[in-house]
């Protein structure tokens, strides 16, 4: 797919207001235990993504970024999938993934001990971070214009949720080493269209130099 020419002028990320969100990095999407795995879909990309994530989780630690985690819950009896008549994906796939109170809901443990208290978790039903949850307003409660895109799966949760962000107007930044999913060609389009569309593209030993300084303006 073709992808914009058009470079951004570096640095141009203002920490004081700009969020990390890491997407979905749950059990259920990156355990080898999972139905995921077991259905043949597969795991594998998703787990390697963790030391880069956790690496990330510490760059926005130390420019005092907020981080958001969201936590994706199924419910086996849910009525608003039940009654479509043409199938939902998790019909089409056959297998229901972080179904409530099961151990698919939990983050990764790797994950799990990055989590502190002044952290955010965004509860969610479906595979927007922002559909019907209360994301939007914590965002613009602590002043967020632009925002870190880390998680799984790429071409599903992570890429509706890029979409939601802009169509808001946040400025969308995907670190891509950071995000996954099971299909590498999804995955590439999805960087894809991002390039193209949605926001910028950049991978995780290049953040630091995007980062405006106290000295240094930011970009308009």
């Amino acid at each position: 797919m073709e992808t914009s020419g058009v470079a951004l002028p570096r640095p141009y990320i203002p920490p004081e207001v700009t969020a990390l969100l890491v997407i979905d990095m749950q059990k259920g999407f990156c355990h080898p235990e999972s139905q995921m795995e077991k259905s043949g879909v597969g795991t594998r990309y998703q787990r390697a993504i963790i030391p880069q994530v956790i690496r990330l989780i510490s760059l926005a630690r130390e420019r005092n970024i907020p981080i958001l985690f969201s936590q994706q819950f199924h419910f086996q009896d849910d009525v608003t999938r039940t009654r479509r008549r043409i199938p939902s994906h998790m019909d089409k796939q056959k297998w229901w993934p972080c179904l409530k109170g099961t151990w698919e809901t939990d983050f990764m443990d790797a994950i799990a001990a990055e989590v502190r208290p002044e952290d955010y978790i965004i509860e969610k039903h479906r595979a927007s971070v922002f559909f019907e949850t209360t994301l939007d307003a914590k965002l613009r409660m602590l002043g967020v214009e632009m925002i870190l895109i880390a998680g799984c799966n790429t071409d599903f949760c992570v890429e509706t949720t890029i979409r939601d962000g802009y169509y808001r107007d946040f400025d969308i930044v995907v670190v891509r080493d950071c995000v996954a999913g099971p299909r590498p060609a999804f995955h590439e389009d999805t960087l894809a269209k991002v390039k193209t569309y949605f926001g910028e593209v950049v991978m995780l030993d290049e953040l630091p130099s995007l980062f405006v300084t106290a000295a240094q303006p930011a970009l308009r």
